[in-house]
C-alpha cells in the first residue's frame, strides 16, 4: 500500500521510499544542517530507497532527551510509518545525568520497548562527531581527554569543544558544519568512532558517539 502524503519529507524527497529515517535532535542548529548536508550528499543513497526525515522542534518544547523522545513519539501516531522504519534520538549526554537526573538506562529501555526506537547520543556533545573527521582522540593525552568530556562553558555561544573544533579546523566553528569539510571524511570518521565503542554500550559512557550507527544504520 502506498504511504499516504508525509508533510515531513522535504520538497523533492521520496514519498515511496522503502525505508525511512525520522531524526528527532536536542540541537536545533548545528545536528540539523549536518544530516540535511548529507542527505543531499553523494556519500548517502540516491535512489528513492531510503529517505531521512529531519523534525522540526517546536519553538515551546524542550530540547531535553524526554522532549527529543516524544517528539518522535507524537510523529510515529500522526502518520502511517511503516514497521520497517527507523525513529532516532539525536541526542547530547552533556550534563542530563549528573545535573538534571536523567536516567539513560530507563531511555535505552522505552526505546527498546518502542521497537524501531534507536539512540544516537554523543558524549558529550555531537560535536565529538565532528572532531572524529579530523583527529584521531588517540592522539590526546588523559589530561586534554579530561577537558573535551567535560567540555566546560568558555562564553555564552560557545563550550571547550567548540574552540577545541575551531582550532582543527584552523578557522572558527559557527555551529553550521562545513558539507565540505566534514563529508569526504565520514568514512573516516565512522572507524574512529567504532574504535571508541570496543565495549559495545548503548550509549557512550566515555568520551565517544554512537552517530557512526545510524550512519551505517547497524
Amino acid at each position: 500500500m502506498p504511504r499516504e502524503p508525509i508533510p515531513l519529507v522535504r520538497e523533492g524527497g521520496f514519498l515511496e521510499a522503502e525505508k525511512m529515517f525520522i531524526l528527532s535532535y536536542e540541537g536545533n542548529v548545528s545536528e540539523k544542517k549536518y544530516f540535511e548536508d548529507f542527505r543531499q550528499s553523494e556519500w548517502f543513497n540516491d535512489s528513492g530507497l531510503i529517505e531521512v526525515i529531519s523534525l522540526k522542534r517546536p519553538t515551546n518544547k524542550g530540547s531535553d532527551p524526554i522532549s527529543v523522545k516524544k517528539l518522535l513519539q507524537e510523529a510515529k501516531k500522526e502518520y502511517r510509518f511503516k514497521d520497517t522504519d527507523e525513529f532516532w534520538l539525536i541526542i547530547d549526554r552533556d550534563d542530563w545525568e549528573e545535573i538534571h537526573n536523567h536516567n539513560f538506562d530507563k531511555l535505552v529501555d522505552d526505546c527498546k520497548k518502542e521497537g524501531n526506537f534507536f539512540l544516537a547520543m554523543s558524549n558529550p556533545c555531537f560535536e565529538i562527531w565532528l572532531i572524529l573527521h579530523l583527529k584521531d582522540l588517540n592522539e590526546y593525552n588523559e589530561e586534554e581527554k579530561s577537558r573535551l568530556i567535560t567540555n566546560k562553558r568558555i562564553s555564552n555561544s560557545k563550550n571547550y569543544i567548540d574552540t577545541v573544533l575551531s582550532d582543527i579546523q584552523g578557522r572558527g566553528y559557527n555551529k553550521r558544519p562545513n558539507p565540505r569539510i566534514f563529508l569526504p571524511l565520514t568514512k573516516v570518521a565512522i572507524g574512529r568512532a567504532k574504535e571508541l565503542d570496543v565495549e559495545n554500550q548503548d550509549y557512550p559512557k566515555q568520551l565517544g558517539t554512537h552517530i557512526y550507527k545510524l550512519i551505517t544504520n547497524e
